[in-house]
């Protein structure tokens, strides 16, 4: 086993040769494709599938009462509902126009202070996007909600220092969400209380 040394390690040395894409499937959300796949040992070879999707994004919206905005909607994937953080598909021109636009979409609400939090990638193995997380602080409701079609949002604020707990009790589970909010308390943790 070799030691990891971040200061030199580059994830696109070395990479597997890819030829042959084949469009397989469409739909409004992501497309089904598939490529030749060559290791550079040449040992493994063959058709290997993944979905092609526009970036993500996620927004932790804070009040000035330092309490968290939450979205409670229906998940066709899972059959239930989902409490998670406001988010969507990044469709504007920039990354942070998707989430402003997210963000008064699902809500209402807006803000001046937005910090970019970073990004992780959902399941590399067959998914090609990365899911950006943005802080929007001292947020205030100045629109209503401007939902699509099939989007049923219920709007609930708690403070933010009930997130762990509802991570804990799997309250908050959605994957991109609960990686959301680890990147925001890893750079704002929170005081034990004494």
């Amino acid at each position: 086993m070799k030691p990891f040394n971040p200061e030199v390690y580059d994830p696109l040395f070395n990479l597997w040769s890819k030829s042959n894409r084949k469009d397989l499937i469409s739909t409004p959300i992501f497309k089904v494709v598939s490529w030749f796949t060559e290791s550079p040992d040449k040992q493994v070879s063959r058709d290997f599938f993944h979905l092609e999707s526009l970036d993500w994004v996620n927004v932790i919206a804070i009040t000035p009462e330092n309490k968290i905005l939450l979205i409670d909607q229906y998940r066709h994937g899972i059959h239930r509902y989902s409490l998670e953080i406001p988010g969507g598909i990044a469709e504007k021109n920039t990354i942070l126009e998707s989430a402003q636009a997210e963000l008064v979409e699902e809500t209402g609400y807006v803000s001046e202070e937005w910090e970019y939090l970073g990004k992780v990638s959902g399941n590399p193995a067959i998914l090609n996007n990365w899911c950006h997380t943005f802080l929007a602080k001292n947020v205030r409701k100045l629109h209503d909600q401007n939902l699509d079609d099939s989007e049923q949002i219920e709007i609930f604020e708690t403070p933010l220092e009930n997130v762990p707990d509802l991570i804990a009790q799997n309250i908050l589970h959605h994957g991109m969400m609960v990686a959301a909010l680890g990147m925001y308390f890893i750079n704002n943790p929170l005081q034990k209380s004494k």
